[in-house]
């Protein structure tokens, strides 16, 4: 039994919703009414089951599927654009590289992007990012295509999108615990613990949280925050820090969580789009990229 065709009309409007961030503009781009865009969106949810986005004040943002479908979506709808490109003569195998600037924090750069950029660049061989790593979460580099900056949702106006949601709970190496056991909160308060300017969740507030009344803590300051990750694996204290960055320590056991559940939820990552690229079709596959990596993160 042959499969029914594919919504491509409700895709198209679901593509660019997603990728716009805006009902609005999507119609705009697309010579519809945002009603019509609306209405094809509402066509997939219902012949599938699912939601796509979700209302946040007078926006939406992708729901978990969202994300999921636009990743697979937008990847089969730039396929197509380059084979249409490749039809009409206007790439060429002697085409030099596209160039895609990114601007994010060093710490993301060094411990979330950086490990998946090879792939990506196998899969692309004509696209040559470019990262701009500043020693500020609040930096955005004038000429960049594309921006990951981390804060609050005011913070980054209309032309940012959630990218990653953060969360902080204390980590320290499994050497440090077997020599002093870490059963509760107060037992912090025997060890050094590590601090990061950058944070968004301070060690007084998580103490605040968790440990009314502490007293004085015993602290160093280490930035940015790949540093201080650094030196808990190496067994110089405990540090509270970011579950994104910390991935790979916990999965490979260099990084220890000795009181789990008392994670404090901090602020997120927004993915900006400073200004109109000149080579957007090349941004939206880096685009593309950074929510696939964002999503597989969470799950």
């Amino acid at each position: 039994m042959l499969d029914p065709p594919l919504p491509l009309r409700s895709l198209l409007a679901f593509e660019a919703a997603a990728r716009l961030g805006s009902f609005r503009e999507a119609s705009d781009e697309l010579g519809l009414t945002p009603s019509a865009i609306s209405h094809q969106i509402r066509l997939i949810e219902a012949r599938f089951d699912v939601t796509l986005f979700k209302r946040v004040g007078r926006g939406v943002i992708l729901s978990r599927e969202g994300h999921r479908l636009y990743a697979e979506v937008h990847d089969g709808f730039d396929r197509l654009r380059l084979a249409m490109r490749g039809l009409k003569g206007r790439r060429k195998a002697s085409r030099s590289l596209e160039i895609v600037k990114v601007s994010t924090p060093p710490s993301l750069a060094s411990k979330w992007l950086l490990p998946a950029l090879p792939g990506f660049l196998a899969r692309h061989p004509m696209i040559d990012i470019r990262v701009n790593a500043q020693d500020s979460r609040g930096f955005v580099a004038p000429d960049a295509d594309l921006a990951i900056v981390y804060g609050g949702a005011a913070q980054w106006g209309e032309r940012a999108v959630p990218l990653l949601e953060d969360a902080v709970q204390p980590l320290c190496a499994p050497g440090l615990v077997a020599a002093r056991k870490i059963r509760k909160p107060s037992d912090l308060l025997a060890h050094t613990l590590i601090r990061t300017r950058g944070n968004g969740v301070s060690w007084e507030e998580w103490l605040r949280r968790h440990e009314p009344g502490a007293g004085r803590i015993r602290s160093i300051e280490l930035d940015p925050s790949h540093v201080a990750i650094e030196a808990a694996v190496r067994g110089l204290g405990i540090v509270l820090e970011s579950d994104v960055l910390t991935q790979e320590e916990i999965a490979d056991g260099r990084l220890f969580v000795p009181l789990p559940g008392l994670e404090i939820a901090a602020m997120s990552y927004w993915l900006r789009t400073p200004r109109d690229p000149a080579n957007r079709d090349s941004v939206e596959i880096v685009r593309a990229f950074l929510f696939d990596l964002a999503l597989k993160g969470r799950g």
